[in-house]
Order: structure tokens, then C-alpha cells, then sequence
């Protein structure tokens, strides 16, 4: 595989550390449901034999988010209470009481040190080899999208998320055409847009990065609780199309 690929996994994790339970105001068992609701489930395991560089994120998204913007003034999902720091569930229920004071030591605790280590790592494979191609991978299902936006209609097999800036319009329709050349239905930016680019990167317009999202439906590579080698080798397909032609 590619010296210069990226696979950032942020949401594949059900670690929640013992202090995330000091804040919680529902049974456990809503969280048990959500943790597995929420997560990016086993979609880890889809890359699990591929040589590259990862960055997978240490903890569940219920403790901290780190797709997110770090400041909910420039996150969308704050409002509704799923900043970089969750306070609701989809649907709007509220699970745990979070200060100011605890949101910062939550955020020093697992987004700092995440982001730190995507931006040097990302730099390097830079520095070394002229361009990081980063896969900002993700898994989504038809339940949760009803639950954030309502709808439900046309969602595909593999969301393919970009933006021009840093992945072009003319490689993400080259992109579509071959995941559907492997058999899968793929909507740009539909339900989910954009990738996740390293906040250096982005926060300083530096070149040599490209970013690019997938998001596997679940029901691609999910049977029951586990996960299809058949969807396995066709996402190793994928990804070493993506490392050898951008």
C-alpha cells in the first residue's frame, strides 16, 4: 500500500473511561444501546489488514467527539447538543450534565491529544513524501440518519464526503464510478458531506493534503454482529484505488 495514506478512524470505538460515568443522568442502559447505536461499528475491522498509517480514535463518541470542530460556535451539531463534547442523544434526549470546567478536561483529555497526533503524523507523511492522501472512514445506518435528519429516502451503500478544497469535484465523480464498478450504489455528500482535514492543514490553507470520506452503510459489510469478509476484500479494493490513482 501507499507510504503517503492516512486511514483516520474517529468513531469506531466503545471505550468510555471510568470518569465518563460521573456525569451521566440515565440508566446505563441507554448508554449500553447508544454506544452501539452510535458507533462506527467494527468498521475498523474492514482495515484491520491494511498496511498503512492510522489514526483511530481512543475513545467512544458518547465521551468525546473529535470529528467535531473544538469550538461549538463553529460546529453545527452543537446545537443540538453534539458538539466535540455530547450532551443529548440522537433524538434529542438529554444524558449527561456537562460544566464548562468538565467540557475543558474532557477536551485535554481525548481531542487535544487526538488532533496532536493527526496533525504530526500527517505532517510527516508530508514531509516525507510530498502529499498525505488521508481516508476519513466512517460507517452510517438507514436508523441513525432517520433519527439525526428525519429521512430516509435514496441512502446509498457508501457515501463518498468531499470538499473542493481538498479533494476535486472531477476525482469524486472518478471515485463514484469505480465504487459503483465494484457493485455498490454512492451519492456524493449525501447523507453526510464533507471530510475531515488535520486543523493545521486546514487552519493554514498548507499544502500537500488530500481528504476524502467514506461512509459504508452498514448494511454493506454488517451481517448481524458481524462482518462480511466478501465486503472486506472489496474495501481493500477501494482503498488501493484511492492510493494508487489520487
Amino acid at each position: 500500500m501507499a507510504a503517503n495514506l492516512l486511514i483516520h478512524i474517529p468513531h469506531a470505538s466503545l471505550y468510555l473511561p471510568r470518569d465518563f460515568w460521573r456525569d451521566v443522568a440515565v440508566d446505563r442502559e441507554v448508554i449500553d444501546k447508544n454506544l452501539h447505536f452510535m458507533a462506527d461499528y467494527k468498521v475498523d475491522e474492514l482495515v484491520r489488514d491494511i498496511d498503512c498509517h492510522k489514526v483511530i480514535a481512543k475513545y467512544s463518541r458518547l465521551y468525546c467527539d473529535v470529528e467535531r470542530f473544538q469550538n461549538d460556535a463553529n460546529e453545527p451539531m452543537a446545537k443540538l447538543g453534539m458538539g466535540a463534547v455530547y450532551t443529548h442523544l440522537p433524538g434529542g434526549a438529554q444524558y449527561r450534565q456537562v460544566t464548562p470546567e468538565r467540557r475543558e478536561e474532557i477536551i485535554r483529555q481525548a481531542y487535544e491529544p487526538h488532533h496532536v497526533q493527526l496533525n504530526k503524523l500527517s505532517q510527516k507523511i508530508v514531509t516525507q513524501h510530498g502529499l498525505c492522501m488521508m481516508i476519513d472512514l466512517h460507517s452510517y445506518s438507514n436508523d441513525l440518519v432517520r433519527k439525526l435528519f428525519g429521512y430516509t429516502e435514496n441512502l446509498p451503500d457508501i457515501c463518498l464526503g468531499y470538499d473542493d478544497e481538498w479533494f476535486s469535484g472531477n476525482d469524486a465523480l472518478k471515485l463514484k464510478s469505480y465504487i459503483e464498478q465494484l457493485g455498490y450504489s454512492c451519492a456524493l455528500n449525501y447523507p453526510y458531506a464533507g471530510a475531515l482535514v488535520p486543523m493545521d492543514f486546514y487552519r493554514n490553507k498548507m499544502p500537500g493534503l488530500r481528504s476524502v470520506m467514506l461512509e459504508v452503510n452498514r448494511r454493506v459489510y454488517l451481517e448481524g454482529g458481524t462482518v462480511r469478509q466478501e465486503s472486506v476484500r472489496d474495501i481493500s479494493k477501494l482503498i488501493k484505488y484511492i492510493a494508487n490513482e489520487f
